[in-house]
């Protein structure tokens, strides 16, 4: 078992560089950014630059494609974010884990792997997880209970999958954790933890889920990967990605998500969205969105 184990680990780095071009592998004094959602500290982390060209997109000869990548240059970046509720520390998605600098920048701005209470996962790609095992088949963060949803584990771990190395690596993840690995579903209704409460967001995977964070009636949604091309996508939400498992599905939820942010003017914070990957989205006319950077 840890003979196999360990194979699932090495095959997820090969996963997680897959389809992303690593522009710099260096902490640098920009690796972790603080925000105020009310009373609580929310905390952009950088894992990894990257630079996703148009071969992502499913239509990646559209007229709104050329325009807006011409050169074929997709700046983004490898993201995870942390909620400190004032009792917990909360870890959301883990990055890459090997070659990734989740782990120092959180040093960086204090917390080592053993303070984190809880880590959320928006769903079990190898760039979302791949940070939960470390060399050896051990827990990266062995104080904390991971969450994932139902549908998202079941997937990957049914022989439904058609990425071997992916359903490979979600089922070392959930032999790892043990009975610290727990499941959700987003009819059980109430939060997960005070202030941090799961949404349906289905469609780029079946159990993708954002989290809606809120404190003293401010919100945050982290949206995980409903956006990889910011400024295509923003412009044209009808746009999938070749990572998505339901496009359909996927365009309808980002559509969805975006819309309500835009309404309620809610900030919110994306695993692929330049880092430090915090807005909000303006509405225009075309059906499409601005995303406006939020400094503080």
């Amino acid at each position: 078992m840890r003979k196999v184990l360990f194979a699932s680990v090495l095959a997820l780095f090969c996963f997680c560089v897959s389809g992303f071009s690593q522009d710099s592998n260096e902490v640098s004094s920009e690796g972790f950014k603080i925000y105020k959602i009310g009373s609580i500290d929310f905390i952009a982390f950088k894992d990894l630059d990257t630079n996703m060209g148009k071969s992502i997109l499913l239509k990646p000869d559209s007229e709104i494609v050329k325009k807006l990548m011409p050169d074929d240059q997709n700046p983004s970046s490898i993201n995870a974010f942390v909620v400190k509720t004032g009792s917990k520390i909360v870890l959301i998605d883990t990055g890459v884990g090997a070659g990734g600098n989740l782990i120092k920048n959180l040093a960086a701005a204090g917390i080592s792997p053993e303070q984190v209470d809880i880590v959320l996962i928006t769903h079990m790609h190898g760039d979302h997880v791949g940070g939960l095992i470390k060399s050896g088949n051990q827990k990266a963060f062995p104080s904390a209970t991971v969450y994932v949803a139902k549908p998202e584990i079941d997937y990957w771990t049914a022989n439904i999958s058609s990425n071997i190395k992916n359903s490979d690596l979600a089922r070392a993840v959930k032999a790892v954790y043990g009975d610290k690995f727990k499941t959700f579903t987003w009819e059980d209704g109430g939060d997960i933890i005070a202030g941090i409460k799961t949404v349906k967001a289905q469609g780029h995977t079946p159990g993708h889920t954002a989290f809606e964070i809120s404190s003293d009636g401010e919100k945050l949604i982290v949206i995980g990967d409903l956006i990889h091309s910011l400024n295509v996508q923003m412009a044209d939400p009808r746009l999938a990605v070749t990572f998505d498992v339901d496009p359909i599905q996927a365009v309808d939820t980002r559509k969805r998500i975006l819309k309500d942010a835009a309404r309620a003017t809610t900030r919110i914070a994306g695993m692929h969205i330049p880092f430090p990957g915090v807005g909000t989205v303006t509405e225009k006319d075309d059906g499409g969105y601005f995303f406006n950077p939020t400094l503080k």
